[in-house]
């Protein structure tokens, strides 16, 4: 026999303009049946055929809140990465609680990479994930891998997922030699690798020699799942799905990892991946079409990739390029990639999401968004740019205007934003990620950690687009500031609605999914200072409860 359950709070935060607090909610067949007052609810209930019903006092002294919707992160890459050596500047956060080391200088990293060279099998490489060069003043060079193992094949991975460092054993077993002139390897004058990758075609040339690395399992996504439950996500957009050992193996490895985790997962298929049998655009879309998606796992937009890194230094900037006077770098997809893949999506009536760092990048969208609007109107498509940094104002009315929405990479003003001053300038930098403007344009706008970007942290983003501080304490472009309310909002209806799930997720109403964020505190009552550290007790999901330390599949 089915039964309701009412779950009473000290608060309930619905994101629902129309009823925005509540203090119980009736939840039937995993989905909201009514949110108010306790006796009204009953009083109601009474009179219907959805009884028998119980009481619920589990949350009656927590706060309840939609499930974070996280509208763009890489699961697949944190798996990945989380199953190999940490050698971070940052503190990143550790599945089962707590966070890893901080290497606070290149001495600690080295010895680091030593102790775990010895410990090592003697068959497998090394890596060494989220070196932050910017933080510590200088790469991994060739010579400093070499002497921490001649022998052993050797991986650095930066921070942001875009600059990558590899040792002569590295260099030889992906037959990477003098003078090869491979794009996305560099050299030293003699003509040698000097040990540095650029981007994704850099670190395709020694994937094929070591494919274990990028080898994705149920049990390295299993692993990493907490990272998202114990911050209260109930669902999440893998971005960039099958660039990581091709989409039928990640396909097959994520529905295991999620057939009894409390998380739904939308999936962009990567454009600029490996598609089976498909050399095409058309073949490609015929492809991706034929996607079947299973209870938990579901595909969406299509991923585009224009412009890299800023942080990296393999994104152009505009004029006057970069304020340290480091050479300008070209776009990682010309304007013409990127239009033949956009307009041709769209004429399919598939939404588009466009990595766009720079002001450059959004502008090659929105001509293509605008040149394929007027090909065939499709008013409700909701393309999107992501992380959009240096977007401008004029680029925000047009995007409004052209229906585009806008997904802001905000977590970067903390870890990276004293770097993007020296890096893009003060103007540049004070204009950062603009989220006040766009609040105050009306455009449908987002955050995101985008991991391995910056940390897993959705409650540090949702504080740094409100203070907008940097490590050094500089408040960057304080009139972007926004308020709790459209922070939140953001985070959950906002982040629905952009990934075409406003039906289901995002706010707590009659009809939707019994998805929700329990938190310890309400983040309307907490010090807004201290909002990066919300005590977040777990998540119901479907309308079962999960609490973070012992959610199934985590």
């Amino acid at each position: 026999m089915n039964k309701t359950i009412i779950y009473i709070a000290r608060s309930i935060l619905t994101m629902n303009p129309d009823q925005p607090r509540a203090t119980a909610v009736a939840v039937r067949d995993g989905r909201v049946l009514s949110v108010g007052g306790l006796e009204d609810i009953i009083h109601w209930l009474k009179k219907s055929p959805f009884l028998p019903y119980e009481v619920e006092t589990l949350f009656a002294d927590k706060i309840l809140m939609p499930g974070l919707v996280d509208a763009h992160t890489h699961l697949a890459s944190l798996a990945l990465e989380y199953a190999h050596t940490f050698v971070a500047q940052a503190p990143w956060p550790r599945p089962e609680g707590g966070f890893f080391p901080v290497y606070g200088d290149k001495a600690a990293v080295l010895a680091r990479l030593r102790e775990a060279d010895a410990r090592l099998p003697d068959n497998e490489i090394l890596w060494g994930v989220h070196y932050d060069d910017n933080q510590i003043g200088s790469p991994l060079t060739r010579e400093e891998l070499d002497a921490v193992s001649p022998s052993r094949p050797i991986l650095i991975s930066n921070m942001v997922f875009h600059r990558f460092w590899v040792n002569s054993a590295m260099l030889r077993k992906a037959g990477i030699g003098k003078d090869s002139g491979l794009p996305g390897v560099c050299y030293a004058p003699d003509g040698e690798p000097d040990g540095t990758l650029l981007e994704a075609r850099g670190l395709a040339r020694i994937l094929p020699a070591c494919p274990q690395l990028m080898r994705l399992t149920e049990e390295k996504i299993r692993h990493v799942l907490p990272l998202f439950t114990r911050q209260g996500v109930t669902t999440l957009c893998e971005a960039a799905f099958g660039a990581f050992g091709g989409y039928e193996n990640e396909y097959a490895a994520l529905n295991a990892a999620m057939r009894d985790a409390p998380l739904r997962v939308m999936a962009l298929p990567f454009y600029h991946g490996q598609v089976p049998g498909a050399a095409s655009l058309e073949d490609k879309a015929a492809y991706f079409q034929q996607l079947a998606p299973s209870a938990k796992v579901r595909f969406g937009a299509i991923k585009l990739y224009c412009d890299g890194s800023i942080i990296s230094h393999t994104a152009p900037l505009d004029w006057p390029g970069f304020w340290d006077g480091s050479p300008n770098p070209a776009m990682q997809h010309s304007r013409e990639e990127i239009f033949e893949a956009l307009i041709g999506f769209h004429l399919r009536g598939m939404q588009t999401i466009t990595h766009t760092n720079t002001n450059l990048a959004c502008q090659i969208v929105l001509d293509a968004v605008e040149e394929a609007q007027s090909r065939c109107c499709r008013p409700d498509i909701r393309h999107r740019m992501d992380h959009c940094y240096g977007i401008t104002p004029e680029q925000l009315r047009r995007a409004k205007a052209l229906g585009v929405a806008v997904q802001f990479f905000t977590p970067q003003i903390w870890y990276y934003g004293d770097d993007h001053l020296a890096l893009q300038g003060p103007d540049r930098a004070h204009a950062l990620v603009p989220t006040g403007t766009a609040e105050r344009l009306g455009v449908s706008w987002g955050i995101h950690c985008d991991p391995p970007g910056t940390p897993q942290l959705p409650w540090t983003a949702i504080w740094a687009t409100m203070q907008r501080l940097t490590q050094s304490g500089i408040v960057l472009g304080p009139a972007q500031k926004v308020p709790l309310d459209a922070v939140l909002r953001a985070f959950t209806t906002e982040h629905a609605w952009q990934l075409h799930m406003e039906d289901e997720v995002g706010s707590i109403r009659l009809g939707k999914q019994a998805d929700f964020c329990v938190l310890e505190e309400d983040p309307y009552v907490m010090p807004p200072m201290e909002l990066r550290h919300m005590p977040v007790w777990g998540t119901v999901f479907a309308g079962e409860p999960f609490q973070a330390a012992s959610a199934s599949g985590a």
